[in-house]
């Protein structure tokens, strides 16, 4: 992957469309537009950061291919830093691929997955935290992770981050100029104040590491595990929240024989719901197994939707499965209150939410509870981890201070100091290792 070619990809999802955009990035970007695009205006010189109209053509024969809008960007004000062309057209994948191929055939070599943004960290328009937030903000699956998402491509993460580096720099000032100049006049090693300013870093990062939690449920979205006796109305329910008929309801118990697991957004809040089978004491065979698994989930749930069944009374196997679950995050909910409601207002049930599945009653409370129990205190913080790469990143770097703290000698208080700075360099990008991001820009799409 030569860095001095120029390149060129659609920018804009494959298939038809209104409009379409084609990239181009690199020093003969501007050129090859020339060769292609006739302004309807003659100009001799395009100006940065002007729209110009007109039409796309092949430069072999001057046929017409499109009619066109095309902006510049004059590097270094651009994108990737280097001179930047892009070319609308109708989104046709017959006239796309016609001025892919035109521009390749002038020489444009076609973009590898992530190149353009590749090309604006390496040029130091941005760094890696913020190139993993490009792709956060076009995967950003509810509100919550699509604000974070352009937080961190603003800086906000970022900022944070260089000013616990400069925090490690000063203090590793202190520490190597008694090392290079122990008998120099006015250089005084104190490490009682190293030690203290090692203490306060380590601090930072641990109130960034505990926020992760939240952050990474925000991206990943949160688990929520409807549960409950056979026939109590677990996949109506879930039909009701996923708004389709992605379960199969019948009113013969044991319907559900497995979960079932659906993405949707409650909110602003990204959920991971899953319906799962009915629960009893006495399951056995295809049964058993899964009820095994629901067992796993509910261990892993961020919140449980416990159902019970207004229409009956409460039987020992929904004592059975409200033990099961007593420990966990949930929200106690009787369903069936369209019929005639025979369940008694039991002690465990007074703060229950009363629904009908099957009718939508209540159903906005009852979503209104899973985000009252979802949402995090700290949505209102601009700096929150959402990639498992930076909570590693960060453990590293925390590991090293701490073994700075506590270093037998100077020297070795030193190194870790310096290891400390090259865990935080790989979360910024400013140490690069290949493989590191040749795994992150596989990620992305070829136009970004």
């Amino acid at each position: 992957m030569n860095p001095n070619d120029t390149i060129v990809a659609c920018t804009t999802p494959s298939g038809h469309s209104s409009v379409a955009v084609i990239r181009l990035s690199g020093n003969q970007a501007i050129p090859f537009l020339q060769k292609i695009f006739k302004p309807a205006q003659p100009t001799v010189e395009y100006e940065s950061h002007h729209v110009y109209y007109g039409q796309a053509v092949d430069p072999k024969t001057g046929e017409k291919i499109d009619t066109a809008l095309a902006v510049i960007f004059d590097k270094p004000n651009s994108y990737t830093g280097e001179d930047v062309v892009e070319v609308s057209c109708h989104g046709n994948p017959l006239i796309v691929d016609r001025l892919v191929r035109t521009f390749n055939e002038l020489g444009a070599r076609i973009a590898r997955r992530g190149e353009f943004t590749r090309r604006a960290l390496i040029n130091g328009k941005i760094d890696l935290i913020q190139a993993e937030a490009v792709l956060d903000t076009v995967n950003a699956t509810c509100e919550q992770a699509r604000r974070l998402a352009i937080l961190q491509y603003e800086g906000k993460l970022s900022e944070k981050i260089y000013d616990i580096r400069s925090k490690i720099v000063d203090a590793l000032f202190l520490v190597e100029a008694d090392i290079d100049f122990p008998e120099e006049e006015g250089v005084e090693y104190d490490r009682g104040r190293v030690v203290t300013s090692l203490i306060g870093i380590v601090n930072e990062i641990d109130e960034l590491l505990k926020g992760a939690s939240v952050g990474t449920k925000i991206k990943s979205g949160y688990r929520v595990l409807i549960t409950g006796r056979a026939n109590v109305g677990k996949s109506t329910l879930f039909n009701r929240l996923v708004g389709h008929e992605r379960a199969i309801v019948h009113e013969k118990p044991g319907t559900t024989r497995d979960f079932l697991e659906e993405s949707m957004q409650i909110g602003d809040i990204h959920v991971l719901l899953y319906d799962t089978a009915g629960v009893f004491n006495k399951a056995t065979g295809p049964d058993e197994i899964a009820q095994q698994r629901t067992k796993v989930l509910i261990q892993n749930a961020d919140l449980i939707l416990m159902m019970f069944d207004g229409s009956e009374s409460m039987n020992e196997e929904d004592i059975h499965l409200y033990n099961l679950v007593k420990n966990r995050p949930k929200l106690l909910i009787v369903n069936k209150i369209d019929l005639n409601v025979r369940l008694s207002n039991e002690t465990i049930l007074s703060d229950s939410i009363k629904i009908s599945a099957m009718t939508g009653k209540n159903i906005d409370t009852l979503e209104d509870g899973i985000k009252r129990s979802l949402a995090p205190d700290n949505l209102t913080h601009d700096v929150l981890i959402t990639r498992h790469r930076h909570i590693d990143a960060l453990t590293r770097a925390r590991k090293c201070l701490v073994d700075a703290k506590s270093a037998p000698t100077i020297e070795t208080m030193a190194y870790e100091m310096h290891c400390a700075l090259n865990e935080i360099g790989e979360l910024t990008g400013h140490v690069l290792r290949k493989e590191i991001l040749d795994r992150i820009f596989e990620e992305f799409c070829i136009g970004k």
